[in-house]
């Protein structure tokens, strides 16, 4: 695949986004017409796309002639950021759609970076010495890893090409910082900036003369966008944006969701003067925690359709997909960590009336479970060791859910596995469908309760029981 440091996607087309509708700001009023030339390609079709976010976009698709060449044409409104002239479908070609709106650039089919020429773009020229100068100084210090590795005996040499290594990377960094000083307007300058990260100055002491070791994190983390224009929906059609976000919402972020929250809705009222980027970063926020399988995080789903769908702030999403996300935030609030259990009072092996709420016990483990279920068949096993070894000791009371409604195959199921608990049938309750009240799809899915019957743990696999129950007394002794 040629590519460049920049850039490693490919085309393809994302179904996430059929909600949204793009809006286009402050462009100039005249049209665009780029005139392509690629060497060693011809009678074909090429096609424009564009980024956006974490995906890439199809724009337009191009006749190639016999001579190589084709145009692309677009409207004054043409929204500014990165393009891809696809060449191939592992060949493509980054461009600038900004402030110059008549340009050509000829290039080769095997090695489009290198052999680019521009006409009538400073911008491009621009962006293209620093991709041919990132790549060629990246190979450079790539090369020298390799030779590290493969003499790592060799002291001496190694040190002088570690040193190297730290020199190309000092060498890099100024040209970035020089690039951006000579050419602040330029669109690779805006790019630059957004991929900034900030470099801790010297740690300090504090009072007592220790350093302060929380210091560094505190300072990137509040630095961290510095240089970050979120009224500025160009970022959004660049490879950078996307990733800078992720990251700082995967791994900058003490991942606690009131933590979490917090930060989100920072920077969603810093994009709201802008109406794409507010749109992008609701929506990219929502379905990352929507989908999330980080246990506690939908509590961030559920609190940005509370904030955001439910106060009529998204009117770009259809009226039924807003309908169904309340819907399901609803659902899921009775159901957050920290909640008391939906109460479920159901009929046991005796035929007698059993209440979740009326058991006494430190921890009560709640399955959901089918005789049928494979999956049940691994886990059970697992869940009885952890249950008939430490039951004394951590008080431990199971309230097994059986979800088939035949009485025959459900007592049989109990003895062969030998669930020596407090074994209920599902559809025989006096509290509803538990499916809705636990969101219960499959099975098998555990919820841990403590003993005032509020959630503290839920969809565990069988292996994790023991580890967070030991983990919540550590916590909670402290």
């Amino acid at each position: 695949m040629v590519s460049n440091p920049l850039t490693m996607r490919l085309v393809r087309p994302c179904f996430l986004f059929f909600f949204l509708c793009v809006f286009s700001t402050g462009f100039s009023q005249k049209e665009y017409k780029i005139n392509f030339k690629i060497n060693g390609l011809k009678d074909t079709l090429c096609l424009i796309a564009n980024y956006y976010g974490n995906a890439t976009y199809i724009k337009d698709t191009l006749k190639v002639d016999g001579q190589g060449r084709c145009i692309f044409k677009a409207s004054p409104g043409l929204p500014k950021g990165i393009y891809i002239l696809v060449i191939t479908d592992k060949v493509y070609l980054d461009f600038v759609i900004n402030n110059d709106h008549f340009f050509s650039i000829e290039t080769d089919k095997s090695n489009p970076i290198e052999n680019v020429k521009i006409t009538g773009s400073p911008e491009n020229r621009l962006f293209y010495d620093y991709l041919v100068y990132n790549k060629k100084k990246i190979e450079e210090a790539q090369a020298l890893n390799k030779e590290i590795k493969k003499h790592p005996d060799q002291k001496d040499s190694t040190r002088l090409m570690s040193d190297r290594i730290d020199s190309i990377n000092k060498e890099m960094i100024r040209y970035k910082y020089d690039l951006i000083k000579k050419n602040p307007t330029s669109f690779i300058s805006f790019m630059l900036n957004a991929m900034k990260e900030p470099d801790s100055p010297p740690i300090p002491k504090l009072p007592d003369g220790r350093s302060d070791s929380t210091y560094p994190y505190r300072f990137y983390k509040t630095h961290y966008w510095d240089d970050t224009d979120f009224t500025d929906d160009r970022l959004l059609r660049t490879p950078v944006f996307h990733n800078k976000l992720q990251k700082f919402l995967d791994k900058v972020i003490i991942q606690n969701p009131d933590t979490l929250i917090k930060e989100i809705d920072i920077m969603v009222e810093k994009a709201r003067p802008n109406a794409e980027m507010f749109k992008y970063l609701i929506w990219f926020m929502t379905y990352h925690y929507e989908i999330s399988e980080i246990m506690g995080f939908d509590k961030i789903f559920v609190h940005l359709v509370d904030r955001y769908y439910v106060t009529g702030q998204t009117p770009w999403v259809h009226k039924t997909v807003v309908e169904n996300m309340i819907k399901k935030a609803n659902k899921l609030r009775p159901l957050l960590l920290g909640q008391k259990a939906p109460n479920m009072i159901m009929v046991d092996t005796s035929n007698q009336l059993v209440s979740l709420h009326n058991i006494d016990s430190k921890f009560i483990i709640i399955l959901f479970w089918d005789p049928t279920c494979s999956h049940c068949e691994l886990e059970i096993p697992k869940i009885k060791e952890i249950y008939d070894q430490n039951r004394e000791n951590y008080g431990l009371s199971i309230f097994a859910v059986c979800s088939d409604s035949s009485l025959v195959k459900w007592k049989e199921s109990i003895r062969k596995k030998k669930m020596n608990w407090i074994n209920v049938d599902g559809p025989r309750t006096l509290t509803g469908n538990y499916h809705d009240q636990y969101d219960i799809i499959s099975t098998p899915v555990i919820y841990i309760l403590n003993e005032r019957k509020e959630i503290i743990a839920k969809k565990l696999a069988a292996d994790q029981i023991l580890t967070f129950i030991k983990n919540y007394i550590q916590l909670k002794n402290k």
